[in-house]
């Protein structure tokens, strides 16, 4: 491996172990990076018991990192949603891009069996602070929370009719607010509600940067997607800016200006709540994963909650959580699960580490972690110790998708870990997940890029089930992997004769 001058990099990245920082209020501050930081990104790849089958340079993420991650299908033919457009993947190897420009990211994309139609739902949010070494990511700045409220853009959800995804048609816009943070994600599963994680106004609490204010749940009402309605809201008790008494004497982690207080995304509903469903899960950052009752969809309760062992202490401790496809056949230990996956917001991992978990919803006033996933590490042959030498953000950031084609494997896990890249982790004891696969693909962009998500990690992950494919979305571009764990790869055109959770996309190949 060619490693790069020291001496060319920028002053403050020369061996200094610390870049400078203006902080809310002026004043330039150091940030310390961690003990044995590299000076570089490493362009080299590494993999463990993984086989790349296609690599696609130019389906690079845009953005963040969600865009790879839900399909649309039809016969043999497959399509996963990227911003902008669709990739086609029926043949894994010959993938190719439809754009479609008015399809942004992170979406939602599902059949109606009701409608006989394939629907996706866009999310529309303010404008994102950026992260750089004056203002860095997760600080507060009165100016940026200015711009942001002042942004005139589109602030809710977009819903197409992608029966046709190359002629997508627009079926409505619904507004959640001109003042708040708009729709981060959705959670719609074809049936009659949608769960966004939204901010309505400006009433909700974040302290970070980036994020002025924060998202509360918002259910709507998708029984005519030509005309979307609010079904009714629900916030964490202190979130709203008139709640500051109880906010700062509820949470350890009121003023800490890193933290992320709000929905990150929506509550998974396993069970419809047309079907007599009455339970959904929602990842509420800081503020912990709440088991929601929705048994009065009108009126959202909380059936209990669980907190973080660290949640004083940065980053997003409940980034999103994803339940455990139940088979008490085959998987007795495995029901009644979730999984929480944290993210890291600092670049340069300024924060402690935040790995995933498992927590045990029996019970469902009382969820308790159970188990812990293990630190990555990383190869023998990296020229660093520990990912947090390796710049950039390093946590797990996104699970695979919970609808997918084919039967799941509920003891499979597989998650992006950002500089870390993808992990795949066997939860056959959910107590003791162990590590049984991983690839780490080449940084691209330049140290300098302040910008942690701009330095080739990896954000999203997708699991073709029937196929045995693992999509792995960077900045660097989109891979198709193969793992032994999950078995043989299929490469040939395939149609979807069954998805991940049955009740979703019934109907899809009528």
């Amino acid at each position: 491996m060619v490693q790069p001058d020291p001496d060319s990099a920028p002053p403050s990245l020369q061996n200094t172990g610390s870049v400078e920082g203006v902080m809310a209020g002026g004043g330039t501050v150091p940030l310390r990076l961690p003990a044995g930081a590299l000076n570089y990104l490493d362009r080299d790849q590494y993999i463990s018991n993984m086989e790349v089958l296609a690599y696609y340079p130019s389906i690079k993420l845009k953005m963040f990192g969600d865009e790879h991650s839900c399909m649309w299908a039809k016969g043999k033919r497959r399509l996963i949603a990227f911003q902008g457009g669709w990739v086609d993947i029926t043949d894994p190897l010959n993938a190719t891009v439809i754009e479609e420009k008015n399809l942004s990211t992170f979406q939602s994309c599902v059949y109606n069996s009701k409608l006989k139609k394939w629907l996706r739902i866009t999310a529309h949010q303010m404008p994102l602070t950026p992260g750089t070494p004056e203002f860095p990511r997760g600080k507060y700045h009165p100016q940026y929370a200015d711009r942001a409220i002042k942004d005139e853009g589109f602030r809710g959800i977009r819903v197409y009719d992608v029966t046709n995804p190359e002629n997508p048609q627009l079926l409505s816009e619904f507004e959640t607010g001109r003042t708040g943070h708009g729709v981060h994600l959705s959670f719609y599963d074809g049936g009659q509600y949608a769960y966004l994680a939204c901010g309505w106004d400006d009433q909700l609490r974040m302290e970070s940067t980036e994020r002025v204010f924060s998202n509360g749940l918002m259910i709507v009402d998708m029984s005519d997607p030509c005309n979307v309605r609010e079904v009714s809201r629900w916030w964490v008790p202190g979130q709203r800016l008139d709640e500051q008494e109880c906010y700062q004497s509820t949470y350890p982690f009121a003023g800490d200006q890193c933290s992320w207080t709000g929905n990150r995304t929506p509550c998974i509903v396993p069970v419809r709540v047309e079907d007599g469903g009455t339970v959904g899960f929602g990842g509420w950052g800081h503020f912990g994963m709440y088991v929601h009752d929705l048994s009065d969809i009108r009126n959202p309760k909380v059936y209990g909650k669980v907190s973080h062992p660290l949640e004083a202490f940065g980053a997003i401790p409940y980034h999103h959580v994803v339940p455990v496809t139940p088979d008490p056949d085959r998987y007795p230990k495995l029901q009644n699960l979730i999984i929480g996956v944290p993210e890291a917001l600092e670049a340069d991992c300024r924060e402690p580490f935040h790995t995933a978990y498992v927590i045990d919803v029996k019970d469902l006033t009382q969820p308790r972690i159970i188990g812990l996933f293990p630190r990555p590490m990383p190869h023998p042959d990296a020229p660093y110790k520990d990912f947090a030498m390796a710049r950039g953000r390093f946590s797990s950031r996104v699970m695979q998708n919970w609808i997918a084609p084919g039967k799941s494997r509920p003891d499979v896990v597989a998650l992006s870990y950002l500089n870390a890249g993808l992990r795949l982790f066997d939860i056959s004891d959910p107590t003791e997940p162990k590590e049984v696969a991983y690839f780490v693909p080449p940084r691209n962009g330049q140290i300098e890029d302040y910008m942690s998500w701009r330095r080739g990690t990896t954000e999203a992950v997708f699991i073709e089930w029937d196929r045995n494919l693992i999509w792995q979305s960077t900045h660097a571009g989109l891979y198709c992997l193969s793992a032994p764990f999950i078995g043989k790869p299929h490469l040939e055109p395939m149609a979807v004769t069954q998805w991940s959770v049955p009740h979703v996309n019934t109907g899809w190949n009528e």
